[in-house]
């Protein structure tokens, strides 16, 4: 039975999400509540700073963190916490985001004149990512450095370093968390945390804050579904204020990640949601369709596929199951990279995660079907037109 293509008036394919939470396909799908809540929302105005700071303190709730902000992405929760640590120490800390005036003249330094302000990021050389150039747009620069104790102590300069800066996801090679936050307390310099995909599980929300990261900026529009153009920002009190004044809608390095008053009630309304849902059930549910998955595409000749687990890089729990595939081409007479293009081709279009398309992906050399943002209807679709690749 055809899906329904609700941009099919606008001449656009409708996708099968089997990959995951992918911005380039609009992240997630927000839970029909969300949208009434930011239709609500759109019905008056608000002062967007007051707003602000009521959004801030149901995330610092729901983080366990002195204080938060909502933001436009995990990218520029980022920037805001480069631009935060930048000016720690500067006159900026002696305003507030409720006065709405009188600052305009110190943020508008950044990105470029930067001159005595400490500007270097502390970052271990295999914790690098193709994000954190969001430092670089509040007008930071990296310190790229070994990943040893000895090399992240002597790397600290008291007249240049703003913080250190740490990549949750890619620790291949690095010293964790821990250690380098226990360097930077040595040093009395704040650690950022990048967490934009670091959920699920829920527990991860407060982990890092607990562990003693200054700043976590996490995607509001993955698996939270909430907007895809939002995202969660928390930490210390006096950082997130100098990230707020940073942040739109104020004159500093976020004015162009501008949040509309319903954007900022949606993500909200998504992280309450996300709170209170069950975890253990929705997971069950996605190991039942990987199941599926497995036991269909094992059916087709010189194919092969099994159940795979993304765990969690600090203690290996499963976070989320998968349906790795691997293809004998003597037999299909198709490549993997093949068959990944040519799910691509025709309506619907179905992405799965394969490499190097995703660099960090549950299962290297494997085609993966994630079933964790698969709707209602699409499963039966997917083993469908892979049958129909294989057999032409």
């Amino acid at each position: 039975m055809p899906l329904d293509n609700p941009f099919k008036k606008y001449g656009v394919r409708r996708v099968i999400n089997a990959a995951t939470s992918i911005t380039t396909l609009g992240g997630s799908i927000p839970d029909q509540s969300i949208f009434k809540a930011m239709a609500e929302a759109g019905k008056a105005f608000a002062n967007i700073p007051e707003l602000q700071v009521w959004a801030g303190k149901e995330i610092a709730k729901a983080t366990g963190a002195e204080a938060g902000l909502p933001v436009a992405s995990a990218v520029c929760g980022l920037q805001l916490s480069a631009a935060a640590c930048m000016m720690r120490g500067t006159e900026l800390e002696s305003h507030e985001p409720l006065d709405m005036k009188g600052w305009s003249h110190i943020t508008m330094r950044l990105p470029l004149h930067t001159e005595g302000l400490r500007t270097e990021f502390i970052v271990q050389r295999t914790n690098r990512n193709s994000y954190d150039y969001s430092v670089e747009l509040a007008g930071g620069r990296f310190k790229e450095v070994e990943p040893t104790e000895e090399a992240l102590l002597e790397a600290y300069d008291p007249e240049r370093t703003a913080a250190y800066y740490y990549t949750a996801r890619n620790l291949r090679g690095s010293l964790p968390l821990e250690k380098v936050i226990e360097i930077a307390k040595v040093n009395k310099v704040p650690v950022i945390v990048d967490a934009a995909a670091e959920v699920p599980p829920r527990r991860k929300l407060r982990m890092y804050m607990e562990k003693g990261a200054d700043l976590v900026s996490y995607s509001g529009g993955k698996h939270l579904a909430g907007p895809n153009n939002s995202g969660l920002l928390a930490g210390r009190a006096d950082l997130i204020k100098l990230a707020h004044l940073q942040s739109y809608p104020f004159n500093g390095v976020g004015r162009a990640s501008k949040m509309s008053r319903e954007t900022i009630v949606g993500l909200v309304e998504a992280l309450w949601i996300y709170l209170g849902h069950d975890e253990k059930e929705a997971f069950n549910g996605w190991v039942r369709w990987a199941e599926y998955f497995r036991d269909e595409l094992s059916r087709f000749p010189g194919v092969s596929a099994e159940i795979v687990y993304q765990r969690a890089v600090e203690d290996g729990e499963p976070m989320a199951p998968f349906c790795a595939i691997s293809l004998d081409e003597s037999v299909t007479g198709v490549s993997g990279k093949a068959l990944v293009s040519r799910l691509k081709e025709g309506e619907p279009v179905v992405y799965v995660i394969y490499e190097p398309e995703f660099l960090l992906g549950p299962c290297p050399g494997k085609i993966t079907v994630n079933p964790q943002y698969m709707l209602e209807g699409e499963h039966p679709l997917v083993v469908e037109k892979i049958k129909q690749i294989l057999e032409s």
